[in-house]
C-alpha cells in the first residue's frame, strides 16, 4: 500500500528526556535500548568500575527494587550480578533504604523549594519521590509530616474524592499509544502535545510547541518517538481532528505490511477526545500536579498588568522567556512520572513503575508489542513531518537584544520572569 493510498483512506475516515542514559565515553544522551552509542560507537551495555557505580546509583535513585535493578543490568547492560553482590555494592556505595541518615533541615529546604513553584500541587508521595531522584534518601513518613507542617492548607485541598470509573484494558506495552493535545496553557502561547503508552502508562513524549494543530508538527513528534523507541505501536489512538491526519496516515503506512487484525488502515483508532481515557486521565493528573500552577501564574501576570494576551510583543517575549523553562519542566514531569510507583487499584490497572512495566514486561507475563519499521519506510516519512517553521522577526529581535545585554538562558520560572521584564523594558 502506497503512502498516498493510506493518506486517502485516512482522509476519508476523518470526514466520517524519555528513558535514556548518558554514554560514559562521549557523554551523549542514548536511548537505553541501544547497544552502542550512535555518536562514538561505545558499547554502552558493557559496564564496569565507575560506569557500574553510576548505573547502580541511577537505578537506585529512580526507586527501582533490587530485583528490577538486576533485571535492568542483565537485559540492557549485559551484566549479571547476584542479589548478595548487588546489596554489598550498594552498601559499599553508602546507598540504603532503611535506617538512612538525613539532614532534616536540608529536606525541609527542598520541600519548601518545591512548594514555591509548579510542584506545590503534588502530594507528599510526589515530594518524596522528587527527593529520591535528587539522591536524598529520607523516610516517607518524615516527608508526610513536613508537608503537613509546611503546607497545611494545601494538604486539605488535595484530599481526594473517590470516583467510579469504567475499566480500561490494554494487554501489553506498545500495543496502543494514546496521543492528544493539551490546550489549558494555549491562551498564553504554550500549546502542549503528549503521548502515553496504554499498558504501562509511560509518557512517550511531552512537548511544548508554537502549535499543536499543525499535522506535520504532530507527525514529527510521532516520528521522533518511533526513532527513539525503535518501532511503532500496534494501534495509535487519536482524536478526530484535522491535526491528526498525517500521523494517522504515517501509522497506517508503517503497519501496511502487517498480518494481524490491526494492520493497515486499522492501525489507528479515531474517537472523541473525552473517550481517549488513558491520555485524558493523565492530563487530569498533570493539571493537579503541575499545569494548574502555571495557569494561575500567567493569570496573575495578567491581573498585575504585566501581560496582555492581545499584545503581540508581550506574547512573543513571553514565549522567548518561558518556552525553554516550560519544556524543561515537562521533561522533569516525564522523568518523575515514568519512575514513580502506581499503586494497585480496584480499577483493573497494573501496579508498578511505568518504566518497569514498559521495559520489563516479562515480569508480568506480558510481551512487548513494538512493531519494527524498515529504514526505507522511515525515510519516506520525513517529507511529511517537520518542526514548527516560521520566520519570526520578534524572536530574532529578542535573541539579538538578549545577546547584546548578555542575558543568560533562564533555568527556572523566577529567572524567566526577570528576563521577560528586562526584555520588555529594552524593547519599549
Amino acid at each position: 500500500m502506497l503512502f498516498c493510498d493510506v493518506l486517502a483512506v485516512v482522509s476519508e475516515c476523518t470526514s466520517s528526556f524519555y528513558f535514556s542514559m548518558f554514554c560514559s565515553s562521549c557523554g551523549a544522551l542514548v536511548e537505553i535500548s541501544f547497544a552502542f552509542c550512535p555518536r562514538c560507537a561505545w558499547n554502552i551495555r558493557n559496564i564496569s568500575g565507575k560506569d557500574m557505580e553510576e548505573s547502580l546509583r541511577y537505578y537506585f535513585q529512580k526507586g527501582f527494587s533490587y530485583k528490577k535493578i538486576l533485571l535492568f543490568l542483565s537485559k540492557y547492560h549485559n551484566t549479571e550480578l547476584s542479589m548478595r553482590t548487588l546489596q554489598q555494592r550498594l552498601h559499599d556505595m553508602g546507598l540504603k533504604r532503611r535506617n538512612v541518615s538525613y539532614d532534616v533541615q536540608e529536606v525541609r529546604r527542598e520541600i519548601m523549594k518545591n512548594l514555591n513553584g509548579p510542584r506545590c500541587s503534588g502530594v507528599y508521595r510526589s515530594h518524596w519521590h522528587t527527593l529520591r531522584l535528587k539522591g536524598i534518601q529520607v523516610p516517607r513518613r518524615v516527608v508526610e509530616e513536613l508537608c503537613r507542617e509546611l503546607d497545611p492548607a494545601g494538604c486539605q485541598e488535595r484530599k481526594a474524592h473517590r470516583l467510579k470509573r469504567r475499566e480500561y484494558r490494554n494487554p501489553d506495552p506498545n500495543f496502543a499509544w494514546h496521543t492528544d493535545g493539551y490546550d489549558k496553557l494555549k491562551p498564553y502561547g504554550f500549546p502542549i502535545h503528549g503521548c502515553i503508552d496504554g499498558f504501562s502508562r509511560r509518557v512517550i513524549w511531552l512537548k511544548v510547541s508554537r502549535t499543536n494543530n499543525d499535522p506535520a508538527v504532530i507527525a514529527g513528534f510521532y516520528l521522533e518517538a518511533v526513532e527513539m523507541e525503535g518501532g511503532c505501536p500496534v494501534i495509535l489512538r487519536i482524536d478526530t481532528g484535522t491535526e491528526n491526519t498525517v500521523i494517522a496516515a504515517v501509522q497506517s503506512y508503517f503497519r501496511c505490511d502487517g498480518q494481524d487484525e490491526h494492520a493497515g488502515a486499522k492501525a489507528h483508532v479515531y474517537g472523541s477526545s473525552h473517550s481517549n481515557q488513558r491520555i485524558e486521565c493523565w492530563w487530569s493528573s498533570f493539571r493537579k500536579s503541575r499545569s494548574n500552577w502555571w495557569i494561575n501564574f500567567f493569570k496573575d501576570m495578567v491581573d498585575r498588568g504585566e501581560l496582555s494576551t492581545s499584545n503581540i510583543l508581550q506574547m512573543e517575549c513571553l514565549w522567548f522567556s518561558f518556552s525553554g523553562v516550560i519544556q524543561k519542566e515537562l521533561n522533569e514531569v516525564c522523568e518523575h512520572w515514568n519512575s514513580h510507583y502506581i499503586r494497585k487499584s480496584r480499577h483493573d490497572t497494573v501496579a508498578g513503575r511505568p518504566d518497569e512495566l514498559y521495559f520489563l514486561p516479562e515480569c508480568l507475563n506480558a510481551e512487548d508489542q513494538l512493531q519494527s519499521v524498515g529504514s526505507d519506510k522511515f525515510q519516506d516519512m520525513f517529507q511529511y513531518c517537520h518542526e514548527y517553521q516560521e520566520q519570526d522577526l520578534y524572536q530574532d529581535y529578542f535573541k539579538t537584544i538578549s545577546s547584546l545585554g548578555q542575558f543568560g538562558e533562564p533555568n527556572d520560572w523566577q529567572e524567566a520572569l526577570d528576563l521577560y521584564r528586562q526584555l520588555l523594558v529594552l524593547a519599549i
